[in-house]
């Protein structure tokens, strides 16, 4: 009897679970037909690229210019790819202002390997920079991207003119854990789940150690800095937004708390993201 009520709890955890995790991630896919359609109806369409470095091919999104402009790189969170940004890839203002880069992280939609390390992804998403060579850089980076992004600013600093922080989940003691974080990571239920549901699930349980590693870099950073912070974010803890400001000893910044916000901060407030990109 104690058997059978055992199978039937995980039976019910593992499908709520998997209910959880697929109701989530509907945010995170879109195929090629898709992009299409949407860049049909609110053009200009990106053009696609990848880089090859570590082994790893990185596959990019980037608006088309041949123009001196500064770049606006922007970095995704777990699980994401480079459309979570699709909307600044058609803002006539913003594209009047930048050239736009978007890169897929490892793991996620067209980019190989299965890099959890923060200090990895930076570098295989370094060569970037050498697409612009002359051109300086915005930084952008949202959710687990946040870190990276740092890491980027810190590994290039003559390169980076701002370094923009949205839902930053840079905290190593608030890494935020749920009901069903452990049991989706099992091999079981990894076996039912898409590709970028198990790279979210291996940079989560790698996440704090890793966090761990940077944090002598913060007291690095030097260009000006800013970081947005909802209130309402159930996916991080919105103390992630006050930890960050109180790391950054040498740069000058200001913290946005965005008390009715939620995690999701690029769409749900992209107007204020565009007017401090465009500032």
């Amino acid at each position: 009897m104690k058997n059978a009520f055992k199978l039937t709890i995980l039976c019910i955890t593992f499908f709520l679970g998997i209910s959880s995790l697929e109701s989530c991630m509907q945010a995170f896919k879109m195929n090629d037909a898709s992009i299409l359609k949407y860049y049909t109806e609110k053009p200009p369409l990106p053009a696609f690229s990848y880089t090859d470095t570590l082994g790893y091919k990185i596959h990019y999104a980037h608006s088309k210019s041949d123009s001196l402009k500064s770049v606006l790189l922007l970095i995704h969170g777990a699980p994401g790819a480079w459309f979570g940004y699709k909307d600044f890839f058609n803002d006539k203002e913003i594209l009047n202002r930048f050239e736009v880069i978007a890169p897929d992280r490892s793991g996620y939609n067209k980019s190989n390997g299965n890099l959890t390390d923060i200090t990895l992804h930076a570098q295989a998403i370094s060569p970037l920079f050498s697409l612009k060579s002359q051109s300086k850089y915005t930084v952008v980076g949202r959710s687990y991207g946040a870190a990276i992004a740092a890491k980027l600013v810190v590994e290039h600093p003559s390169r980076v003119d701002r370094l923009i922080l949205v839902a930053p989940a840079c905290d190593p003691t608030k890494e935020k854990f749920w009901w069903f974080s452990k049991p989706v990571n099992t091999k079981f239920v990894r076996f039912f789940l898409p590709k970028y549901a198990n790279r979210a699930s291996d940079e989560k349980f790698a996440h704090p150690e890793s966090l761990r590693k940077l944090l002598p870099d913060w007291q690095k950073i030097k260009c000006p800095v800013t970081i947005l912070q909802g209130g309402k974010d159930w996916i991080i803890e919105p103390s992630n937004g006050h930890f960050v400001d109180s790391v950054l000893k040498n740069a000058p910044r200001r913290l946005f708390l965005l008390p009715q916000n939620g995690h999701l901060l690029t769409e749900e407030r992209f107007d204020l993201v565009k007017q401090i990109l465009l500032e």
